[in-house]
Parts: C-alpha cells; structure tokens; sequence
C-alpha cells in the first residue's frame, strides 16, 4: 500500500519500569503498530518513553522535557476542541515531598498513550472518554488495524472485478 494515501502518524507514549503485565500490553501494542507501519497503514510510528510523573518547572530546562510538554498542550487543546475528558492524565497537581515538606506541582502521565494525526492535526488522543465511551489505547490500534483490514478487502475487491 502507498503510505502517500493514508497520512496517519502515530505517537505511542508507554512508561518505563512497568509491572510485567503492563510491558507485555506495551510490547503487544508496539508490534502491531510496526506491523500497520511497515505495511504502509500508518505513516510514521514514534515511540516514546516516560515516566510515571513530570514536573513542569523541570522539564522546561531539558529539550526531551519541553517537547513533552508541546504535547501534552496539544492533548490539552484537544480534549478542549473535542469535548473529551482525558481523566488519565492527572494534569498538574501538587505533590509534596515528604522529606523537605516542599510542594511541587506535577503531572501524573498514564502507562500508555497513544496520538493519532492526520495531516499534522491532531485527530485522537487516547485514553479518553467520548460521549460517555471509553476509548483506551488498545481499542484505538484495533481500529487503526480495523480500517487496514477494511482497506485490503476493498483493494481485493477492486483486483477481483477488473
């Protein structure tokens, strides 16, 4: 398939230090999304890696830390834009170190996310819930897959009547 004809890019996030169960989700996740880009249904796969938490302040003094940050504005304006709840993400509250008794305003990030773009807009952030349903990053790669599948029988049945 010609990756010109379908422009989606895909940015998968997952958490580093994961419990078992949670790294076989990731590793699953990440095979099939290779699958979709090495078959041309997807673009261009980037795999990031984070952490459980990011502090803003800090994250600003590192160039990895300031494009975090891009994105999770972006993800801001888009659950804005789309009238989505992205509850997974625990945007900025305060964390206070037990030690120093200092408080610190942090995000809480989830074990996976995944932006979908198309064009260079961002189309779908997941985990989200929409209209009262919960899309998580799983159901987000079956739909991707879905529509390839989809795209295959088409482009079988176009070969098969000419």
């Amino acid at each position: 398939m010609d990756s010109t004809a379908n422009p989606v890019r895909v940015e998968l996030f997952v958490r580093s230090l994961c419990p078992g169960d949670a790294t076989q989700q990731q590793n699953y996740l990440i095979d099939r999304l290779q699958a979709l880009e090495d078959a041309g249904y997807i673009e261009d796969l980037s795999i990031l890696i984070w952490g459980r938490r990011i502090e803003p302040r800090l994250a600003q003094r590192t160039a990895e830390g300031r494009h975090l940050l891009e994105r999770l504005s972006m993800f801001e304006q888009w659950e804005r834009d789309a009238d989505a709840s992205l509850a997974a993400f625990d945007w900025e509250h305060p964390l206070t170190n037990m030690v120093s008794d200092e408080s610190v305003s942090v995000i809480t990030l989830p074990t996976l996310a995944l932006a979908e773009y198309v064009d260079d807009d961002l189309t779908h952030v997941a985990p989200c819930t929409r209209d009262g349903t919960v899309h998580r990053v799983t159901d987000r790669v079956n739909r991707l897959a879905d529509a390839a599948d989809l795209a295959d029988e088409l482009e079988h049945e176009r070969t098969v009547v000419q």
